[in-house]
């Protein structure tokens, strides 16, 4: 853009002085609401099937389908080696990892029975596990056995004045 572009532009509020990229000035001007939303159980299950069951193992490709999906990365990870996704809507945030994808939102009614129904009509095989020798914040968990066993959890964690809702999917292998 021409400095004469620029500066008309800048009339309007369009240029700044300073370069910021894409997925910061998405981010900042998400509501943080939005970070962790209430979304619907129907909307988590099929994020959590789209990207953590269905998703490509491939971290390039994996990538390019949450962006596709409109998903932008948050800078930052509390979790080393995993990187966090969000929309700014009511989609659920989506964190994968070499070993783990997670699909958090506010904590919602519904969100319980409808998870434990589509584990058993996903994986008619999964197997019950003790939730509690996995954490205390761990409400359930399935061993789901094969090739290439993995686990899938549900976990409801306190934040302030509510409570977040995550679906796990634990591959100890690797996503691959």
């Amino acid at each position: 853009m021409t400095a004469a572009a620029c500066s008309a532009v800048l009339a309007l509020g369009g240029c700044s002085a300073g370069s910021v990229s894409p997925d910061a000035a998405e981010l900042n001007n998400m509501w943080r609401a939005n970070l962790v939303p209430k979304a619907t159980p129907a909307q988590m299950v099929g994020t959590f099937d789209r990207f953590c069951v269905n998703g490509s193992t491939d971290p390039g490709q994996a990538e390019r389908d949450l962006r596709a999906a409109e998903y932008i990365p948050l800078p930052n990870s509390r979790t080393p080696g995993a990187r966090a996704w969000v929309e700014d809507d009511e989609a659920p945030a989506v964190a994968l990892s070499d070993t783990m994808c997670v699909v958090a939102a506010s904590s919602r009614s519904g969100q319980t029975d409808r998870f434990r129904r589509y584990v058993a009509e996903t994986f008619p095989q999964a197997r019950a596990v003790d939730p509690t020798a996995l954490g205390n914040t761990i409400e359930q968990a399935w061993e789901i056995g094969g090739d290439a066993p993995f686990l899938i959890a549900t976990e409801r964690t306190p934040d302030v004045d509510w409570h977040r809702y995550m679906l796990i999917l634990y591959r100890p292998e690797g996503r691959a």
